[in-house]
């Protein structure tokens, strides 16, 4: 084997390892005192203790958004793909906005990597069940 093909297949992995790594979202990290619609990108660290958190992709990917607040609350995470229920209650996810439509109770501890579930918005319960 000559060294000009094994060159540029070094070249060929280089430029794809750059490309990749700028290609990459920028890894966010939640932030424990906001309880907003903020929506960002990925990791199982994002989720603190006391929080109910969904992911929009299977394995802790896609769009981010959690809460510690009690109540009901819509969320810009239509499906859930992903959910960890950190929280020490149980926490319903409703197909519709305002609390409404059919539900699923995710209870507190239980984490969900790879589900479906409508989730657009969220009842935080005052006990461990629904």
């Amino acid at each position: 084997m000559s060294p000009r093909p094994a060159l540029r297949r070094r070249l060929a992995a280089v430029a794809l390892s750059c490309s990749m790594m700028f290609a990459l979202p920028a890894l966010a990290r939640a932030d424990d005192s906001a309880d907003d619609d903020t929506v960002t990108a990925f990791s199982a660290g994002q989720c603190a203790a006391g929080r109910f958190c969904i992911w929009s992709a299977a394995g802790y990917a896609g769009a981010f958004w959690s809460t510690a607040s009690a109540g009901v609350q819509s969320t810009p995470v239509a499906t859930a793909r992903t959910v960890w229920n950190r929280s020490g209650v149980a926490v319903r996810l409703y197909a519709s906005d305002d609390g409404t439509g059919s539900w699923t109770c995710v209870a507190s501890g239980a984490l969900l990597t790879s589900t479906s579930i409508s989730s657009s918005s969220v009842r935080t319960m005052t006990t461990t069940g629904c």
